[in-house]
């Protein structure tokens, strides 16, 4: 998990992956509070954006999740919330049945630990990066953009 201010991200760090400086690219040349709600495509299947408006849930109500083919860039665009982590390998997770359409299994289990994410940070998460989204911090409304990009490195 790489948690940065989308203003500090340089494109060679991630050389690696064509999907990632596409989304990154993307990410820092548009205003993404005028994105409407739902879904943007940028690039096909290979990179596509969820943009939401809501108030956080509480903690005990946020779903564990992992994704197998695509990674997710959680990005706070205005307001805050706080993001769970956990290792995949981590002994004692459970697992629900892998949701093929979605690209997303959920899990039960106890997270590492939390770090809040303010307005332009983001979680740049990984197949192995567990992750709980949408976690409380305050009672205001979060901004946010979930770009999805398809795993190819």
């Amino acid at each position: 998990m790489v948690i940065e201010n989308l203003e500090d991200v340089k494109l060679e760090e991630y050389s690696y992956s064509k999907n990632l400086q596409t989304a990154f690219k993307y990410l820092k040349s548009h205003d993404l509070l005028a994105l409407p709600a739902g879904k943007t495509v940028v690039d096909g299947d290979n990179v596509y954006i969820n943009r939401s408006s809501y108030v956080a849930k509480n903690f005990e109500d946020a779903k564990i999740e992992g994704h197998n083919n695509y990674l997710d860039i959680q990005l706070v665009v205005k307001g805050e919330e706080a993001i769970g982590y956990v290792d995949i390998r981590k002994p004692g997770l459970v697992a629900t049945p892998y949701n093929v359409e979605k690209d997303r299994t959920n899990y039960t289990g106890k997270v590492d630990g939390i770090i809040n994410l303010r307005a332009n940070f983001f979680a740049l998460v990984f197949p192995n990066d567990l992750h709980q989204p949408c976690i409380k911090v305050n009672d205001e409304l979060v901004e946010k953009v979930v770009c999805k990009v398809k795993i190819d490195f």
